[in-house]
C-alpha cells in the first residue's frame, strides 16, 4: 500500500524528513537487508528530488523534549517527537508514517488505507 500511495503522488510534491529519520531508515536496512541496499538507499535519498531533508538542529531537539513531556501519555519516540517539533515549525498538519502515535496528538496520517 505505501508504494501505491509514493506512485499516486502527484509530480512536483516533495516530502519533508530529517537527519533523525534517515538515520532510523538506514540502520533499520542495514539490519534487515544488509549494508549494500541500506547505502545505496541512503544515497538514493539524498540525491532525490523527492525529499527535503531538514537537519534536527538543538532548537528542534529541546521543542521535542518538550513534546515528549506534553504527550508523556503516548508512546512517542524521541525521533517521533523531533518529527513533531519539524511540523509544527513547517506548519504541516499530515505526516507519512507506518502507525497511529501521529494520529493520537493530532496528525492526520497518510497513507489512510494503512490503518
Amino acid at each position: 500500500m505505501a508504494k501505491a500511495f509514493l506512485h499516486s503522488i502527484p509530480s512536483g510534491v516533495r516530502f519533508h524528513t530529517s537527519n533523525y529519520i534517515l538515520d532510523e531508515t538506514i540502520t533499520r536496512l542495514r539490519l534487515t537487508v544488509g549494508v549494500d541496499v541500506a547505502i545505496r538507499a541512503a544515497e538514493a535519498l539524498w540525491a532525490s528530488e523527492l525529499y527535503q531533508i531538514h537537519m534536527v538542529d538543538h532548537a528542534l531537539e529541546r521543542e521535542a523534549l518538550r513534546l515528549m513531556r506534553k504527550y508523556a501519555d503516548q508512546r512517542l519516540s524521541f525521533t517521533d517527537c523531533t518529527t513533531i517539533a519539524l511540523l509544527k515549525q513547517l506548519e504541516m498538519d499530515q505526516v507519512f508514517a507506518f502507525d497511529e502515535d501521529f494520529s493520537k496528538v493530532g496528525y492526520r496520517v497518510l497513507p489512510e488505507t494503512l490503518r
